[in-house]
């Protein structure tokens, strides 16, 4: 580590993976348009901390720097991304009355490009007009947060986040009559922590977020009548080992989001996630997800349309689950690993239900 110029708080991963996607475009019969293909992706992490020889518990500044690439074959690229994120933050602890305490202060950035590729048209997408809008969804994003935690006891901790963040679309397409996307946001979270005897690892929290567009309105007629977004979200994660080389997590998520207009954008959402992760006696480790998801609008006859450009179903269901084998090779900073993936969603429009499933195998090495 020393040789390379890295602290030794520091850490680089870096993997490189080879695949193959059924359905990189989520198209409902994709084999009539589209067919499978081989992709590529490539992720590097670099984090560290100030602590001595890395010591999570010590260090008051923490770091990351994140990469993640996939290409996809010429014939379609169009499914090919990016994404570039930052994470700087710091910690200070300290005591009230009797209790520890302590302050986190973080700042986010990032970048996130990818094509959008109608589902509903089975093409990158257009207007009404025929102009391409491919680079709809590509953005920036930037927040700034802090965190005051309250210990209880060893066991049990209070939490109160606050965070402000932005988000700017790099193509509005103002010239082509679309509205702009861009929004700020507040969020206030507070949550609960307990880890009890057993090995029970358990977070709760409960969130509001406030959500300004800056120029998407309720009323293209109507200049002040700018869309605002007020999401009531929720969150438990249980984290517990079942056996000495079994560990379980189950993590529950959702919102209800509401806008102040005439509820056109009004919609709940759900998810649930569980995680199973055997170890085997050789360092490989077998890990089981399973996802489950539901989203609607509330009503029917007001759900928006997929940005301006065609139908967008009242709601959708799906589920996923994804299997992956890991193991050392050679030396233990280098695994290699397959993983084989399997999604579907129903939605209540069928033209936009899909079926996808993805083989990957991989390399892994970190320093």
């Amino acid at each position: 580590m020393a040789n390379s110029g890295v602290s030794a708080g520091d850490q680089l991963q870096a993997q490189v993976t080879y695949g193959y996607d059924s359905n990189p475009f989520k198209l409902s019969s994709p084999e009539g348009i589209q067919r499978g293909t081989e992709f590529k992706s490539l992720k590097l992490k670099y984090q560290g901390d100030n602590g001595p020889q890395g010591s999570i518990k010590k260090a008051n500044l923490r770091y990351r720097l994140e990469l993640h690439r996939d290409i996809y074959n010429p014939s379609r690229d169009a499914a090919s991304n990016w994404a570039l994120k930052g994470h700087l933050s710091w910690l200070g602890r300290f005591k009230l009355g009797e209790r520890k305490a302590n302050l986190r202060l973080s700042a986010d950035l990032g970048q996130e490009k990818s094509t959008y590729y109608s589902q509903t048209q089975g093409q990158i997408a257009e207007t009404g007009e025929g102009d391409l809008i491919g680079d709809r969804f590509g953005f920036d994003a930037a927040a700034v947060s802090a965190e005051l935690s309250y210990y209880l006891s060893k066991k049990t901790s209070w939490s109160l986040l606050s965070q402000f963040s932005q988000r700017n679309y790099r193509q509005d397409y103002a010239n082509l009559g679309l509205e702009p996307l861009d929004y700020n946001e507040f969020r206030l979270q507070p949550g609960l922590r307990y880890k009890a005897d057993s090995g029970l690892n358990t977070r709760f929290f409960v969130y509001h977020r406030s959500r300004y567009y800056r120029g998407l309105q309720n009323n293209p007629q109507d200049d002040r009548s700018l869309v605002e977004y007020s999401l009531k979200g929720y969150g438990l994660v249980l984290s517990q080992p079942l056996h000495q080389r079994l560990h379980a997590t189950v993590y529950l998520s959702g919102y209800f989001a509401r806008d102040n207009g005439q509820g056109v954008r009004d919609l709940d959402a759900h998810k649930v996630t569980t995680t199973f992760k055997y170890q085997l006696a050789s360092g490989a480790d077998i890990t089981l997800m399973n996802q489950a998801y539901w989203r609607g609008y509330l009503d029917p006859q007001l759900s928006p349309e997929e940005s301006e450009i065609g139908t967008s179903g009242r709601s959708r269901r799906g589920i996923m689950a994804e299997i992956i084998y890991s193991q050392p090779l050679v030396v233990d900073s280098l695994r290699g690993s397959i993983a084989l993936a399997s999604q579907r969603e129903r939605n209540s429009l069928d033209a936009l239900s899909y079926q996808r499933s993805t083989l990957v195998i991989g390399l892994r090495y970190e320093i």
